[in-house]
């Protein structure tokens, strides 16, 4: 009996999701924060529990297709470029800040990802990022830690 290698990728994400919500049942909140209906644990929970979910899902059911891939195809470069970008996004988050580091993180992404369009880049990248940090102070009460936007006397 042959494993499929779809199958195969299931189960390590399976796993990493595992792993994944095992560390978001670690989050530290504050104490004005743990009986709230959303806090900082909230959604790293659901999307663990989702990404188990589906990925039990794919293991489980039976595959219709019989999935080829040809690596030849593959650009592999890509990948570890964005990976190395990952590794330094998460080492530069908590010293730069969540609005710097995102939208550097993105515009890299999208310019190795072949997007050429300056205006596009910088649009989904900054104002993005500021959307979303206003999504998250503003209405939902998150704090996250910004030195940069500390420094500019934008957040607290």
């Amino acid at each position: 009996m042959k494993i499929s290698s779809v199958k195969i990728i299931s189960l390590l994400f399976f796993i990493l999701s595992a792993f994944y919500l095992y560390t978001a049942y670690q989050i530290q909140v504050f104490s004005f924060d743990e009986n709230a209906p959303f806090n900082a644990k909230t959604f790293p929970i659901y999307l663990g529990y989702a990404g188990m979910f589906l990925a039990g899902l794919k293991i489980i059911l039976p595959e219709r297709l019989k999935e080829e891939v040809d690596h030849k195809v593959l650009d592999y470069k890509k990948v570890i470029f964005l990976v190395i970008i990952m590794i330094f996004y998460g080492l530069t988050i908590l010293r730069v800040g969540f609005f710097v580091s995102t939208s550097i993180f993105l515009l890299l992404s999208y310019y190795f990802l072949g997007e050429r369009r300056w205006k596009f880049m910088i649009i989904f990248s900054f104002p993005f990022v500021a959307i979303f940090m206003f999504l998250l102070h503003g209405l939902l009460n998150i704090y996250l830690r910004d030195p940069f936007l500390k420094y500019l006397g934008i957040i607290g």
